[in-house]
């Protein structure tokens, strides 16, 4: 019982905490840093597609899409471009969402469901890093719009907590409003610099430019799509290179040379 009392506060911890960090985001990196750790601590997720707009059956409906992926090959961009063939699968959740009493539901070995497999289709980087599928929804009766979340998992099976899930995506949808979608940020908000500064791979100085932008190896590693481990490897071969000790000094020097290290969107 005692077990059970502490997981409890423990997950209570964990919501707090999530819902204090979700005050401090001002941008899409934000945004996907917070998902992919604190939001992730109950719902493990290594994608997030959020679709909104018009859900009726008209011709006409225009629907809308953000993602905050982990899977390279897998964003905003590509999911934009395939919007007219996903529309339809979309439209298939959302209903199963409305039959469900718009509460949340999962669909365990998602990708071998004939849903899973059409989006595989048109996503096929998302087939081998996603098997299941945790689908909620946010209804704005102002605008008379609703906004379906889709978390895709790279477990097989889903243990969801409702409860936490219900209290944390009116944050999610709140965060998504209050920030810029990935399609109007200028390509400078990850940026990659040419090769040669100082005998510094193109990996090594984006490396370098998120460290100036302030982002911690975690927070590297995953807009980078790489691990901490490989983080801290790229850093020991920037300081060797450099000749210096520390992350400040490695951006110090780099911003005192000749080269101007383009400054990201943050």
């Amino acid at each position: 019982m005692d077990a059970t009392v502490n997981q409890t506060h423990q997950d209570w911890d964990v919501l707090f905490s999530a819902i204090g960090q979700s005050q401090k985001i001002q941008t899409h990196w934000d945004y996907f840093v917070w998902l992919q750790n604190s939001v992730a601590e109950f719902i493990p997720h290594n994608l997030m597609i959020a679709v909104w707009g018009d859900f009726s059956q008209q011709n006409d409906r225009a629907l809308h899409y953000d993602a905050a992926s982990n899977i390279e090959g897998v964003g905003t961009r590509i999911i934009t471009a395939q919007s007219t063939k996903l529309d339809n699968v979309m439209l298939n959740l959302y209903q199963r969402w409305v039959a469900n009493d718009r509460q949340c539901f999962a669909i365990d070995q998602f990708n071998q469901t004939l849903l899973g497999r059409e989006i595989s289709g048109l996503l096929p980087d998302l087939a081998a890093e996603s098997s299941a599928l945790l689908v909620h929804g946010v209804i704005d009766t102002r605008s008379e719009t609703e906004c379906l979340y889709l978390f895709f998992y790279q477990a097989e099976r889903i243990n969801a907590k409702p409860h936490l899930i219900n209290l944390i995506i009116p944050h999610i949808d709140h965060v998504l409003r209050k920030i810029k979608l990935l399609t109007q940020v200028v390509e400078t908000e990850r940026p990659v610099f040419s090769a040669g500064i100082y005998g510094l791979s193109d990996r090594e100085l984006e490396v370098v430019s998120w460290i100036k932008a302030g982002k911690t190896n975690q927070e590297i590693g995953m807009i980078l799509n790489i691990s901490q481990n490989t983080v801290k490897s790229h850093l020991k071969r920037i300081f060797q290179k450099l000749n210096v000790g520390r992350r400040a000094q490695a951006v110090a020097l780099l911003l005192n040379s000749n080269h101007e290290l383009p400054a990201t969107s943050e």
